[in-house]
């Protein structure tokens, strides 16, 4: 009997024969849904489920109700396999660079961590950091960079500047965009009549689902976890899951074996009972 797999929020790291599932599907293969509403499963018929990189961008309001959701589709001896951030993993390395004078890379840890939670345009700091980096940066800092975050700069550096035209007939293919980029403008639109102190502190136009609300730890998630009612909460590595057959290729590392999602990721995995 084939087993039902869902990967939660899976951007373009989709599994044939799984059910793939994201707001803004970046295939025909993945099915567009409201993350935080009621996923398209009954009760009790998942056998795994999985998400990456999505539970730090949920309201923290909102996290309880997810899990819940997340509980009541799996089936009981189920799996969830969660990767995230961990804020214990970025505070340490802070510390550790800070401590041996490589400052320039714990300046980067501090981006890491606080960029996605405040900035205000899509990409962020963040994102002019890696471009600037691409440009001109010491081998090493490109290395620890790329390691850190799971980032290819090369392939940043080399993406070829869109001409506007090409913006507007890519638009006019995808229909969605449109409507996106019009939100967009009458967003901004209504922000001209705001005060300029409000505006700065406290509107963001990055991209939906582009902010993070929160940074956790193992022990915040497990009690998260448990308190939806998950059982046997384990930390796990990247190269290791306790999910018979889990496809850790493409999903959580790499063809050459590094993690996909870079250093900073933390892998949770919990059994509904």
């Amino acid at each position: 009997m084939n087993r039902i797999c869902v990967n939660i929020a899976c951007g373009t790291s989709y599994v044939d024969g799984w059910l793939n599932l994201d707001y803004t599907p970046a295939s025909p293969a993945v099915t567009k849904v409201n993350l935080l509403g009621r996923l398209p499963l009954g009760d009790a018929v998942a056998d795994v489920l999985y998400s990456s990189h999505f539970l730090e961008h949920v309201p923290r309001r909102r996290v309880t109700g997810f899990l819940a959701e997340c509980f009541r589709v799996l089936k009981p001896g189920g799996r969830i396999r969660l990767v995230l951030p961990d804020l214990e993993e970025l505070c340490s390395e802070y510390m550790r660079q800070r401590a041996a004078g490589e400052h320039a890379k714990a300046d980067f840890v501090v981006l890491e961590m606080l960029d996605q939670c405040v900035r205000t345009e899509s990409g962020g700091e963040l994102d002019d950091y890696y471009k600037s980096l691409s440009r001109g940066g010491a081998v090493d800092m490109i290395d620890y960079v790329s390691a850190r975050a799971g980032e290819n700069l090369s392939s940043i550096s080399s993406r070829a500047p869109v001409s506007s035209w090409r913006r507007v007939l890519e638009a006019l293919r995808q229909p969605t965009r449109i409507w996106e980029r019009l939100e967009r403008l009458y967003c901004r639109s209504l922000t001209l009549f705001l005060p300029s102190a409000f505006l700065e502190q406290n509107v963001s136009f990055a991209g939906v689902g582009e902010r993070h609300a929160w940074i956790y730890d193992f022990h915040t998630l497990s009690n998260l976890l448990e308190h939806a009612g998950f059982v046997s909460v384990w930390k796990m590595s990247c190269d290791h899951s306790e999910i018979e057959g889990f496809p850790l290729c493409p999903l959580d590392v790499t063809d050459s074996g590094q993690p996909r999602k870079g250093l900073e990721s933390m892998y949770i995995e919990a059994r509904k009972p």
